[in-house]
């Protein structure tokens, strides 16, 4: 399954991290684009070489249309977008995240 920002999602997110981008998410995605629109102002999304991580409560993996978090699994039952994968999506448009030159497997294995 494929999630798609809407294109109001995506012309307001060209236009930067700021109101029109938050009232755009919060209209398409509800409470959930509202915590992908925090996690994106407060640069909680990391890039690795194999995973983008989402920093919540705790690290979620997003992979894709993908989350290991239990809102998207049990909750949305992956059929809609979690707020990291939204956050993913709009991190890749707008060039907001932390990128690793590591694979985020070795990471946890060597922090842990």
């Amino acid at each position: 399954m494929s999630f798609a920002l809407s294109d109001e999602v995506i012309n307001a997110a060209k236009k930067g991290l700021g109101y029109e981008l938050y009232k755009a998410l919060l209209l398409t995605y509800g409470k959930r684009g509202e915590k992908a629109f925090f996690y994106l102002k407060e640069r909680r999304i990391k890039k690795y070489k194999d995973f983008f991580v989402v920093v919540g409560n705790y690290e979620y993996i997003v992979d894709g249309n993908f989350c290991t978090c239990m809102d998207f699994q049990f909750n949305l039952k992956a059929k809609k977008p979690c707020a990291h994968i939204i956050a993913v999506k709009l991190a890749r448009i707008m060039k907001i995240y932390d990128s690793y030159d590591i694979f985020y497997s070795d990471f946890i294995a060597h922090n842990t």
